[in-house]
């Protein structure tokens, strides 16, 4: 074979490795046949990781995540045709919200979404590296109320989502909300209805005594409420058929922090009370880490290295914020 040929085979294999690599990665922006409204697709490999749901029908703005076999790992709280499905349905996947939020219009239900709206405006990018898959949007906040000029708007938001698979075995989602505040407000309320959460699947509910959970700094969570300014992870163990997963929130140095909400149902996060005046805007960075395990980890030994994992998880994140 000639120096030429050779050369062009080589070119053309190395470019079929690249398109490979970038290929891994998809997001697709279309119809959701499971749900009302429409869905942004993250597949891996061809398979989903994640989706971030949107759309006519949906009250909220949330990410489903799912298994290694596929399977859904969070809840959607509604059936196809719109009717609320299973317990609390309005905890979705991974989610954002405030129960109390106060300004000129009265007191907002943002978590209920009780006459309420978290409506995705507009994609402001989908792309699919060689690395990961990134989802970024803007979405906003209405009350149930208007002012004398007609409008309802409380907040601006910008999402952006980063979805990785660092070790081939983890799925990585990097969720930054960066809030801008339409009239001077309180994002209030109490850590069980209030902050940034995520809700495991139904089925969940109904095998909550299989759940535990894990968190930094070890502190009393007496009522599924631990209270500390310091707070650094939380981590739940729960079960999907006949799998275990773990999911873990690490919560940015940088983030105002309060307290950890967690229920034995599958629904934990991170509260805090936050007041901005209009124009004012509030960034906050939370890493989810999703992994198949082996078993429950009811063993002193596993949650001991359970432990481990997820402070080793927690030491590398803080380090992008200078910790």
């Amino acid at each position: 074979m000639s120096g030429l040929r050779l050369c062009l085979l080589s070119v053309c294999l190395l470019s079929f490795v690249f398109e490979t690599q970038v290929r891994k990665w998809q997001v697709v922006d279309g119809a959701n046949p499971e749900l009302p409204g429409r869905k942004v697709e993250v597949r891996y490999n061809g398979r989903p990781l994640a989706a971030l749901i949107y759309g006519e029908g949906q009250a909220k703005v949330y990410l489903h995540v799912y298994g290694d076999d596929g399977e859904l790992l969070t809840n959607s709280g509604m059936t196809a045709d719109g009717k609320p499905f299973g317990l609390y349905p309005h905890h979705r996947g991974i989610f954002i919200g405030w129960n109390q939020i106060r300004s000129e219009l009265g007191v907002d239900d943002l978590w209920h979404m009780k006459g309420t709206q978290i409506r995705l405006q507009r994609l402001d990018e989908l792309r699919a590296t060689d690395e990961s898959a990134i989802i970024a949007a803007t979405i906003t906040w209405h009350s149930a109320r208007k002012d004398e000029n007609g409008s309802d708007l409380l907040l601006t938001e910008k999402r952006k989502l980063v979805v990785s698979r660092p070790d081939g075995k983890r799925t990585q989602i990097d969720a930054t909300f960066t809030l801008v505040a339409e009239r001077d407000l309180t994002l209030d309320g109490d850590c069980h209805h209030a902050g940034i959460h995520f809700r495991a699947a139904n089925e969940v509910a109904e095998r909550r005594k299989e759940t535990s959970y894990l968190w930094e700094p070890q502190l009393p969570g007496d009522g599924g409420r631990v209270v500390s300014k310091e707070l650094k992870w939380a981590r739940l163990v729960f079960p999907i058929g006949k799998n275990w997963y773990a999911c873990t929130i690490l919560n940015a140095p940088t983030n105002p922090t309060e307290e950890l909400s967690w229920r034995d149902y599958g629904r934990f996060g991170f509260f805090f009370r936050r007041t901005l005046k209009k124009g004012e805007t509030l960034t906050v960075s939370y890493r989810f880490v999703i992994e198949r395990l082996n078993g429950p980890e009811q063993t002193p030994e596993a949650k001991e290295n359970a432990r481990k994992i997820a402070q080793s998880l927690y030491d590398a994140f803080a380090k992008q914020f200078g910790k």
